[in-house]
């Protein structure tokens, strides 16, 4: 009898649901530990800020206080959105998946951040569109480490 090969994609077809960028992201970066992560440095916390920054620097008296913090930066030509809410950091693809818009510059409430351009809201820690709940937006692991706010995108 014939090898009949090894079957079909159960991610497609009529009764699979939607592939969504975050399936991906989260089956390969999620589930590893965070020694086994590539980490990439996003920006620096220092006392003051120098006078020609070689990067992104935060002042350590606004990551000691209680205010949300909201950046774009650049990771591997990526754009980058990260944020600290609710005393909580995140990071979510920088460009809003409706039409590009910056989301480092919406608005961050309960846990949301709004596009700026559109009013298209995304769960922080998950990227999931508010309205249709599904995953538009990809998120990363971010952490502090000493003087560095790092990213993990890959």
């Amino acid at each position: 009898m014939p090898d009949p090969g090894p079957g079909p994609d159960p991610s497609s077809g009529p009764d699979s649901a939607p592939r969504y960028p975050n399936d991906v992201v989260e089956a390969k970066n999620r589930d590893l530990s965070p020694d086994d992560r590539k980490w990439h440095t996003v920006a620096l916390i220092a006392d003051s800020l120098p006078e020609k920054p070689a990067q992104r620097t935060v002042p350590k008296s606004q990551i000691e206080s209680e205010d949300d913090i909201a950046m774009e930066v650049l990771v591997e030509s990526r754009v980058v959105a990260v944020f600290r809410h609710a005393g909580q950091w995140y990071a979510l693809d920088g460009m809003c998946s409706h039409q590009g818009g910056p989301l480092a510059e919406g608005v961050l409430r309960d846990g949301c951040v709004t596009c700026p351009w559109h009013g298209w809201q995304y769960d922080l820690a998950t990227g999931i569109q508010m309205i249709n709940q599904q995953p538009l937006q990809e998120s990363f692991p971010v952490r502090l480490v000493e003087d560095r706010i790092e990213i993990s995108i890959d």
